[in-house]
């Protein structure tokens, strides 16, 4: 009698064995299918690292500096009831920080004109340095952002002698920009020619909001900066060449006036003026 009860305990103890392995692995496939699956945080999925692994080692940087420079441009006035919207590029230089940015968004004054990044950060402008409306670019002093990583001037911008690799027919560029307030968002395309008027056109997309825009080279320069698209006259009327994208060439900008200006520290009061 007794042999039989232990063998019945001995059985009931393998019976038990068995199902906790089992539920043991169970446990761990589905802790393992668990990490596996795990869906990352909207703000892993918009963070400004989060990039293909399949770009080469040349365009991963280019990207990357596109992406750690982006800032929304906002610009008003007094004569204005709200805020135009542009893109532009963090760039240092010494030890002071500048946007990079189209002219035909800035409306006012100094006091008028604010840089973003996310949320509620926002940042003031210190002085103009240059805003060119009949080019259309602007060089503006800002305070130094946190978490943004500025290009540095001494260094992205190209050479005289790269100048005609980079404007090259199919060279490969990028930018970042906020196309209708959105992004800061990424897109690639290809230089498809210079205008008689020595802009640089893109075969690539833009819309309200990516004027501004800092235009990368495959080679990791600063080329230029977004100011408008192709827009054409036909015999049926104006016609817009939604993927042909005019630039700035950054060749254009009056570097001479720009570097002597930004050597000199800000005179109490002045903010400069739009040049308009």
């Amino acid at each position: 009698m007794l042999k039989k009860a232990l063998t019945a305990v001995k059985l009931a103890l393998q019976v038990i064995s068995v199902a906790l392995l089992g539920f043991a692995i169970s446990l761990g496939i589905h802790i393992s299918v668990g990490e596996r699956v795990r869906m990352p945080t909207t703000s892993e999925m918009g963070s400004l690292d989060n990039v293909s692994g399949d770009l080469d080692s040349k365009e991963a940087r280019a990207v990357d500096l596109s992406r750690q420079s982006i800032l929304q441009v906002l610009s008003t006035s007094e004569k204005r009831s709200g805020f135009s919207k542009m893109s532009g590029t963090y760039a240092v230089y010494g030890d002071r920080f500048y946007v990079i940015t189209a002219a035909h968004g800035v409306g006012g004054d100094c006091e008028y004109f604010f840089v973003a990044t996310v949320g509620d950060d926002i940042y003031e402008c210190i002085r103009y340095i240059l805003v060119d409306q009949a080019i259309d670019y602007a060089i503006v002093e800002i305070e130094q952002i946190p978490d943004r990583e500025p290009v540095r001037l001494a260094h992205v911008l190209p050479t005289n002698r790269e100048w005609q690799q980079e404007t090259s027919a199919l060279n490969e560029v990028f930018y970042t920009g906020y196309p209708n307030g959105l992004g800061p968002l990424t897109f690639r395309g290809s230089v498809a020619g210079m205008s008689d008027e020595n802009y640089i056109l893109l075969h690539s997309y833009a819309w309200p909001g990516s004027s501004g825009s800092g235009v990368f080279s495959y080679d990791g320069n600063m080329i230029g900066i977004i100011i408008a698209l192709n827009v054409g006259f036909t015999g049926a009327g104006y016609d817009v060449l939604e993927d042909l994208v005019i630039v700035t060439p950054l060749f254009m900008v009056d570097w001479d006036t720009a570097y002597e200006i930004m050597n000199e520290p800000p005179p109490t009061g002045d903010t400069g003026d739009t040049g308009e």
